[in-house]
């Protein structure tokens, strides 16, 4: 089954939910320093024709006391309702579709951005999905 036969042909805009970013304190001149996101998505149907999907990506840094920093998007995908309920996994479906694809690489793109300025340097994340 192909995509198009599902996700319908849309301009499909991820809007902008939530941003926290907080830096707490300077590291240590000798820290080793772990960064790791931990990406969260919420897929709900939210009419006949619409799934939403949330994702939220949270950068879970050691030493904790360095930084808080997760980015959270939304995204509107009309479906097919008919095609959308035949699927064995559909949340699996839209998790893997090229609309989420394209948020989580709005949402990294976002994390660069913000931490271009900061004392550990643009922080590049994953452009996909990472599992936690």
């Amino acid at each position: 089954m192909q995509q198009e036969n599902i996700i319908k042909p849309h301009l499909v805009k991820p809007i902008l939910e939530k941003i926290v970013f907080d830096k707490i304190n300077l590291p240590q001149p000798s820290a080793t320093i772990n960064i790791k996101p931990e990406d969260t998505i919420d897929i709900r149907k939210v009419s006949e024709e619409v799934v939403k999907v949330t994702a939220e990506r949270r950068l879970l840094v050691s030493p904790s006391n360095l930084m808080r920093l997760s980015v959270s998007m939304s995204i509107d995908i009309p479906v097919d309702s008919l095609e959308f309920v035949k699927l064995p996994d559909p949340k699996g479906y839209i998790k893997a579709s090229q609309p989420v694809r394209i948020l989580i690489s709005y949402i990294s793109n976002i994390i660069t951005n913000l931490t271009i300025n900061t004392i550990l340097g643009p922080i590049v994340t994953p452009p996909s999905i990472q599992e936690p």
